[in-house]
């Protein structure tokens, strides 16, 4: 009769249409069968996805699928189907297992997410147990998932559901289509630093095709709001988005893709956990793992460093004659990085270079730096998105 977590007395409460037991210290329901949940992905006509707000902890005020703790007595559908309708209202039927989650949790330690497709729904939507709100949200404006597994979820039965219809549009958050194959000429390759947000704001406005957004500094939360913002500028510009390292940040901003390093998760494992259509970019530092990238399935790659940098010190510049090399070699994107600039770009494009990523030179007039690349060396933009 005392709470596993913090050893208060428990006492009896009626909630969810039963009498639990109840710490008040930890202000939390004792559930029987506290490891087994569930989480329901339901889509409208319009193809939004139903979200509620939590009104309790974990994550009070985050958005998360509908769902909860399986009673001792039910199966993992029905269960699904009760939580539905004790949140939403709504009613429906089960459609597909999307898979099972084991994700961390406060009070039970491992809590394994079991998640499920639901059609023909029926009902009125409203706000009910344990929710603050409950709506459908269309996928430009959906808010960010609260929970790590209710988002892995969430991006599974996105892809189940692209994959089901075979349809041509990407419907993930402002994802552009993007075919490596037609090896678009981008010019000026923006690397984000310093005042990300406003650098990004201010290459897209000098007509930016693509940006990457790198920061090596901030912690993850700050990189996540940065990243969301981004997002949304890029979005109104029509430029692809790019996330350095992270794949996390890049799937939860909605970007279009992300750029990995050497030492970064393999490109086969990266596709496992991410969208169709996702864009993967894949620093290269000679011929050999140029070569090797794209035969791993890298939608582009970064070659260099062409000249020596101080933002990767610790590399031997490739030169000319390894990037023209790789340029002739290799069937998808390049792009030049390292040490470039508005004086020795020319040289570049003499041995067919055609995109240009640099981080200082854009840091200074960023608005006039891409625009004059973009007209000096950049090719239609229509060459990049179908």
């Amino acid at each position: 009769m005392f709470c596993h977590h913090c050893g208060s007395r428990l006492s009896e409460k009626f909630i969810e249409d039963r009498n639990r037991l109840f710490c008040p210290a930890c202000n939390h329901p004792i559930y029987e069968n506290p490891v087994p949940s569930t989480a329901a992905v339901v889509f409208n006509e319009k193809n939004e996805i139903l979200l509620v707000q939590r009104k309790v902890e974990p994550k009070i005020g985050g958005w998360c699928l509908p769902g909860g703790f399986l009673e001792i007595d039910e199966t993992p559908e029905n269960g699904c189907l009760r939580e539905l309708k004790e949140e939403t209202g709504l009613e429906g039927e089960v459609h597909q297992a999307i898979g099972n989650i084991s994700s961390k949790n406060v009070l039970y330690k491992t809590v394994v997410v079991m998640g499920y497709t639901i059609k023909n729904i029926k009902g009125q939507l409203q706000a009910k147990t344990d929710c603050l709100d409950a709506r459908f949200f269309s996928l430009e404006e959906m808010p960010l998932i609260a929970f790590r597994s209710h988002q892995i979820i969430f991006d599974r039965a996105l892809k189940l559901k692209q994959t089901q219809t075979q349809s041509q549009n990407n419907t993930y958050p402002g994802r552009s289509k993007f075919k490596p194959q037609n090896k678009p000429d981008w010019g000026a390759y923006v690397i984000t630093s310093g005042s990300h947000i406003k650098m990004a704001e201010n290459a897209c406005k000098g007509g930016a095709r693509i940006l990457q957004y790198r920061d090596k500094t901030s912690d993850r939360k700050v990189m996540l709001e940065q990243a969301v913002t981004i997002r949304k500028i890029t979005r109104q510009y029509n430029t692809l988005f790019i996330v350095n390292d992270f794949i996390d940040i890049a799937l939860l901003s909605g970007a279009d893709g992300v750029h990995l390093g050497q030492d970064d998760i393999p490109i086969s494992e990266a596709r496992k956990i991410t969208p169709p259509d996702f864009i993967i970019g894949v620093s290269t530092h000679s011929l050999e793992q140029a070569i090797i990238a794209e035969k791993q399935g890298a939608d582009y790659i970064g070659s260099g460093p062409v000249f020596a940098t101080p933002t990767k010190e610790s590399y031997v510049p490739i030169g000319l004659i390894t990037l023209k090399k790789v340029l002739e070699t290799v069937h998808i994107p390049v792009v030049a990085i390292g040490g470039l600039n508005l004086e020795n770009i020319p040289e570049l494009y003499k041995i067919g270079a055609r995109n240009f990523a640099m981080v200082r030179a854009y840091q200074t007039n960023t608005e006039n730096v891409v625009r004059e690349i973009n007209k000096r060396y950049a090719s239609d933009p229509a060459a990049r998105v179908s």
